[in-house]
């Protein structure tokens, strides 16, 4: 415990950086318009979001030790995600869009960069808001280095 080199400071500012590239990130991401993207391309989105989704969900339900799930249930959680994944695309696009129509009809001559801004503020402040994980939050008990300590192999 006394080589922990990690204080409660360095935590703050690892979270605050996390916090900071995710929400420049996302306005980033944010300033791509998709109704100047061709078909073909948003088409490639919604399949790449549908299939990383699907295979988060078949992997994801992968055997262990207290759950046993058959191959048709994976395929099944992994079909539902990738087609929800993809709907949720689209439909992002769809919103997208709306928004950036109703800017423009306000008087906004460019309104990705008010969507970016807004983006990158509602991002970060997700990001901010979210409590801390455990293994951020406490150093390892005495206890916790106990039982480590017992599960090593002796030499």
């Amino acid at each position: 415990m006394a080589d922990c080199t990690e204080t409660k400071p360095s935590i703050l500012r690892s979270r605050l950086g996390n916090v900071l590239a995710t929400g420049v990130a996302s306005g980033l991401l944010t300033l791509v318009d998709p109704a100047k993207l061709g078909p073909s391309v948003r088409g490639s989105l919604y399949l790449g979001t549908g299939a990383a989704a699907g295979l988060v969900g078949w992997f994801g339900t992968a055997p262990s030790e207290d759950f046993k799930p058959g191959k048709t249930f994976r395929a099944a959680v992994a079909v539902a995600l990738g087609t929800l994944s993809a709907a949720g695309t689209k439909l992002g696009f769809v919103i997208d869009e709306r928004i950036h129509q109703a800017l423009l009809r306000r008087g906004m001559e460019n309104p990705r960069t008010l969507m970016a801004i807004g983006s990158a503020v509602i991002t970060a402040a997700m990001v901010l808001v979210e409590p801390p994980r455990a293994a951020d939050d406490e150093s390892p008990s005495q206890e916790d280095l106990d039982v480590e300590a017992t599960k090593r192999p002796k030499p």
